[in-house]
């Protein structure tokens, strides 16, 4: 069969064709992958600024380039890259400036304006996102532009991210970096802002730049004021100053002018001090050492002085360098007054006096020095808070050795008067007045004779106004652990006194607390009550009794029925006229009786044995040990109760602490226990810490006694 050429050629046209196309698709793949690949190299070398423009395989650098050396360099980055066949330049670098300016505007409200040149586009975010940190919530405008200069480019972006971030402390302001020279102006938003861009700029700048011009102003007081008070405390200085130099000029003044004073110093730095400010703040601050109490204030350009003088002469002095020495701009308000001798001392002797009038108190007579008087003008205060003090005291020399503590104990009965007075004639105390607590008519006395001692002698007339009660709420309670409380209100402090005194021999070993109230009242027959029914609780296991008003209530557990029914007829024939009884008196079983006697039998252990731990620690001593196996038998003898291990420590240390300490060592007690034959079903601790004492605390004795372990014994 013979071939045609012809068909040949027209088969290979088809082909030509796929194949073109096929050639074209791949081409532009191979660019798409160059050119990503290469842009990626750029980006990783720092080469931002460049674009890339591919003909197949080979590649245009274009774009603007910040420094003469940087084309170089990222044609070299491009011919690193697999593919890549011939790369060649087309970039032209940033403009050229010689005078480097840059800058950042604050205006308070509306955006943040960054402008100025900037020489990368690395630098550009840089500031932009230190704007947007320094100023959050505010809009930042970016209106710089590439440039380059013969700056440090590293100096010249540390130097503007300072420069934005100082302006974040004025309350309006912008800065300015000219080649690496800083410039800065606005207004501080505080005292505070403007002492740490003072001393930023001065110590913190960055290393190679400098500060051309600083203009920080303190941020504005209006009005501004300042003050300084004289009084029995101390003195209180509050306000504006116009500078920390004229704050330290004043304050060096104040603590040399009132030297054995009490010195607050509350002032702060402010602009918009009136002229001769300095000048009047420091004649007031001289003229007030002359006075006795008082205070002096300025307000813009009002001067407000106030206070007492000892005598007229001084008053006059005061008012007239006053007039004559502040500033003729400023307003003088004078309202300085001086204290006239209107008390009269009856047949002579050095006689103080402090009267209460109810509303208002009067200080009378004679005073050692205003030290003394300044001392009792704050203990007045401190005892009638808010209360009105007229101070008509003179000072006086003559007062008698004791002076102060003779004083002292007649103001500390006066608070507890409805009315009263203390008045001290050289060493002879009185204290009269009255009162609507029956409590203090009784208790005044004793305690002004307490309080004065030996130093002088006292008198006291205290008139009880109120009424007495009649119907008294009371208790009494004895717990399991043998512990008594007696609570509510007592006629008298005799009759509470003696209550006490009558438990503690009924209950005799185990620990009283008296938490009565005296509430002023007839003392009998209340009282005969309350006496016969501590003794009748005194017959039963973890008693209580109650009275209130004329009914006196009696619950606990008796031993037998006869000894329930001995205390219900003493009851019925014992209690004052008037007075009726009721009774909860359960009668206790075999099995309560025989828990009671097995807990007695421990306690009467512990008591003669020893039962000791390491100092601050639930380690139990070596001589302790002779007593727990004596309680270990005991509790074996009594197979069939439940025993609660009872820890108390004294009250060294924190509440938390002897809490846990008391819980450790009764586990430390039930752990010897049960290792000694004791079922540790039958155990169970607790940890009283510091809070059942049985002694007295602040003694080495009492503690000694309130670090313990009690055992009570209960019916399954």
């Amino acid at each position: 069969m013979r071939c045609n050429p012809s068909y040949w050629l027209l088969g290979l046209v088809p082909i030509a064709m796929l194949t073109w196309v096929a050639v074209q698709l791949e081409h532009d793949g191979i660019e798409s992958d160059l050119a990503h690949r290469s842009g990626e190299a750029l980006n990783r070398a720092g080469f931002d600024w460049a674009s890339l423009r591919f003909v197949g395989r080979d590649v245009v650098l274009m774009g603007k380039a910040p420094e003469e050396r940087d084309p170089d360099k990222a044609l070299a980055s491009l011919e690193n890259v697999w593919g890549v066949r011939v790369a060649s330049d087309r970039s032209e670098l940033i403009d050229s400036v010689a005078d480097y300016r840059w800058s950042v505007i604050s205006p308070g409200s509306g955006p943040v304006r960054l402008a100025g040149n900037v020489p990368s586009e690395d630098a550009r975010r840089e500031l932009i996102d230190a704007a947007r940190s320094a100023f959050p919530g505010s809009e930042v405008a970016d209106e710089m532009r590439l440039a380059r200069g013969s700056i440090d480019r590293r100096q010249w972006l540390t130097g503007a991210v300072f420069s934005v971030r100082s302006l974040s402390g004025l309350k309006r302001g912008e800065a300015e970096l000219a080649n690496l020279n800083l410039s800065i102006k606005g207004e501080a938003k505080s005292s505070a802002a403007y002492r740490e861009i003072k001393a930023a700029l001065a110590t913190r700048r960055p290393a190679g730049v400098g500060l051309a011009h600083e203009d920080i102003a303190l941020p504005i007081a209006r009005p501004f004021v300042w003050s300084i008070k004289k009084s029995g405390s101390g003195i209180a200085v509050s306000g504006f100053a116009p500078s920390d130099e004229e704050r330290e000029k004043l304050g060096a003044r104040t603590k040399s002018l009132f030297s054995t004073m009490s010195i607050s110093d509350r002032t702060d730095i402010a602009a918009g001090a009136p002229d001769g400010w300095g000048k009047a703040a420091s004649i007031a601050l001289e003229q007030l050492a002359q006075l006795r109490l008082g205070e002096a204030s300025i307000a813009d350009r009002e001067l407000t002085f106030s206070g007492e003088a000892a005598d007229e002469q001084i008053a006059s002095a005061v008012k007239k360098t006053l007039k004559l020495q502040v500033p003729q701009n400023f307003r003088i308000i004078d309202q300085v007054r001086f204290a006239k001798p209107d008390i009269v001392v009856p047949g002579g002797g050095y006689v103080m006096g402090i009267v209460n009038e109810g509303a208002s108190l009067d200080l009378v007579g004679m005073m050692p020095s205003e030290a003394a008087r300044a001392a009792l003008i704050d203990a007045v205060k401190a005892r009638f808070p808010g209360r009105q003090l007229n101070d008509k005291s003179q000072v006086a020399p003559g007062a008698p050795d004791g002076w102060q503590q003779c004083v002292v104990a007649g103001l500390a009965s006066l608070p507890r008067l409805k009315k009263g007075k203390s008045i001290l004639t050289d060493r002879r105390l009185v204290v009269s007045g009255e009162t609507d607590d029956y409590a203090a008519s009784q208790s005044v006395p004793g305690d002004v004779k307490a309080a004065a001692g030996q130093t002088c002698e006292t008198t006291t007339n205290i008139a009880f106004t109120g009424q007495l009660k009649t119907d008294l709420t009371w208790k009494a309670t004895r717990e399991a652990n043998g512990m008594v409380t007696i609570g509510g209100e007592a006629p008298d402090d005799a009759s509470r006194l003696r209550l006490v005194e009558i438990a503690q021999q009924l209950y005799a070993g185990s620990n009283v607390t008296d938490n009565m109230k005296i509430v002023g009242a007839a003392s009998e027959p209340w009282s005969s009550a309350a006496h016969l029914g501590l003794e009748e609780m005194a017959r039963l296991r973890n008693g209580e009794v109650t009275i209130s008003g004329k009914e006196l209530v009696i619950k606990g557990a008796a031993e037998s029925e006869q000894v329930a029914n001995d205390i219900r007829s003493v009851l019925s024939t014992d209690l004052p006229p008037g007075f009726k009884s009721r009774d909860e008196i359960t009668i206790m079983s075999v099995d309560e009786k025989a828990a009671d006697s097995c807990q007695t039998l421990m306690r009467q252990t512990t008591a003669k044995g020893t039962i000791n731990f390491e100092r601050a620690k639930a380690d139990l001593t070596p001589d302790s040990t002779q007593t727990l196996k004596d309680l270990a038998q005991i509790a074996n003898e009594c197979p069939n109760f439940s025993i609660q291990i009872e820890g108390h420590t004294d009250a060294e240390g924190t509440d938390e602490r002897n809490s846990r300490l008391a819980d450790r060592r009764a586990r430390a007690v039930a752990d010897f226990l049960s290792l000694n034959g004791v079922d540790g079903r039958r155990l169970t601790t607790i940890g009283y810490g510091a809070t059942r004492p049985i002694g007295d605390n602040s003694t080495d004795a009492g503690r000694a006694k309130n670090r313990r372990i009690e055992f009570t014994v209960r019916v399954n």
